[in-house]
């Protein structure tokens, strides 16, 4: 998360260096982008470095502890990637496009598929899920019981949660850049004047 967080700093810090901008964000028609210009601010700082830190330490080696832990991860990516939606809006003015192959999806779609559990059996074709566990892994193996209704097959699927999260990362700071190079454009700063 570390290119993650110098380019959110890169953002917060041209917005507070550009008179325009802070013009253009301090009329009234305005107030909500400029609301959720500082709310998203707040919230990608705090997660990312949450984030950070909590992949330098790992998962707690106590099960209930890491546990929770897992859920803390799943719902700060969540978090913040409505973050950078309200940003990408407020900044550039459109809905961020996100291709369903992205990797944007693929570590939200974990953490939706992780909330199921194996309720319902008898409803066809649809996929239970139960969570990872007590002792679901680590970053580098995160594995989950699936139980497959149409087939009744239970399996172990295996991720690798560090790597979601850097391939994540990346397109992440693709969206930042792009936030930051539309408020250079529109909104210079104070020497650019």
């Amino acid at each position: 998360m570390d290119k993650f967080l110098s380019i959110r700093e890169q953002i917060y810090n041209h917005f507070h260096g550009s008179p325009t901008g802070q013009a253009f964000f301090f009329k009234d028609e305005n107030r909500d982008c400029y609301a959720a210009y500082y709310t998203s601010m707040y919230l990608l700082q705090d997660t990312g470095e949450a984030l950070c830190q909590h992949r330098q330490q790992g998962f707690s080696k106590v099960p209930l502890h890491a546990y929770i832990e897992f859920w803390g991860v799943m719902q700060a990516i969540l978090i913040q990637q409505d973050a950078i939606r309200e940003l990408f809006k407020a900044i550039i003015g459109t809905e961020l496009k996100l291709g369903i192959d992205s990797a944007w999806y693929k570590i939200r779609n974990l953490r939706n598929q992780s909330v199921g559990h194996p309720a319902k059996r008898d409803k066809k074709g649809l996929l239970t899920r139960t969570f990872m566990g007590r002792n679901f892994g680590s970053y580098s193996a995160v594995t989950m019981e699936e139980w497959n209704a149409d087939t009744g097959i239970i399996s172990h699927p295996r991720y690798n949660l560090a790597i979601m999260l850097d391939d994540y990362e990346k397109e992440a700071v693709g969206y930042l850049q792009q936030i930051l190079d539309t408020i250079q454009e529109k909104w210079p700063m104070k020497e650019e004047l």
